[in-house]
């Protein structure tokens, strides 16, 4: 993979998101239930292919020399403190646990009342973030906000998957091979450039996986 390459589409990303960000401008003073649907159609497609980008950038890394690549992964520019801030989910979620099957009659041992109350507090810290959940329209800023960061420093999200990418090899042709959100907003030819340029990398960083 050329860096003229990645460079390209980094460039078709940006000016993409470009245009999202003038779009939540011009709709901020009223979101709408349909400004709100207009947003997320473009959001999602322009995420999937920074989540692509990002990916063919982790795998670059991940197959540089091993002194480079250690230095590059581990390489920090700014030593202080960072406040919470919110970043772009490069890989799914681990799922969850299964369903287990509560005790019919009362709680014996003291582990199973002890897991039963913890189970509860669990319950009661849910709904109360349910209750103070951002609004819809907060929820595209914060979406926005989490691209402008992710567009000024792409090597941190890089590094972040590529440590991902070390640790679970065959993620990366998992993450190749997903498909793209249904959306008229999306670029076609950056689509196809990065899916086959994601593709050719996974198959190159993960040979077994196929």
């Amino acid at each position: 993979m050329t860096t003229s390459t990645i460079a390209k589409l980094w460039a078709a990303a940006r000016t993409i998101f470009e245009r999202v960000r003038e779009a939540a401008h011009i709709a901020a003073q009223a979101f709408s239930r349909y400004e709100i649907e207009h947003m997320r159609a473009r959001l999602r497609p322009l995420e999937a292919l920074v989540r692509k980008i990002v990916l063919i950038e982790a795998m670059v890394l991940t197959n540089e020399p091993a002194g480079v690549k250690r230095a590059r992964l581990t390489h920090r520019t700014s030593t202080t403190p960072r406040s919470h801030t919110y970043a772009l989910r490069l890989w799914p979620r681990t799922p969850p646990p299964p369903a287990r099957i509560r005790q019919l009659g009362p709680l014996l041992l003291v582990r199973d009342i002890f897991r039963d109350r913890a189970r509860a507090a669990m319950m009661r810290r849910l709904n109360m973030a349910r209750a103070i959940r951002p609004t819809d329209a907060e929820l595209i800023a914060r979406r926005i906000g989490v691209l402008e960061r992710l567009f000024a420093k792409p090597i941190a999200a890089a590094r972040r998957l590529a440590r991902k990418l070390n640790a679970a090899p065959k993620l990366a042709l998992k993450l190749a091979v997903k498909g793209w959100p249904r959306s008229p907003h999306a670029d076609r030819d950056a689509q196809v450039q990065s899916d086959h340029a994601a593709y050719a990398g996974a198959r190159h960083f993960a040979p077994d996986s196929s």
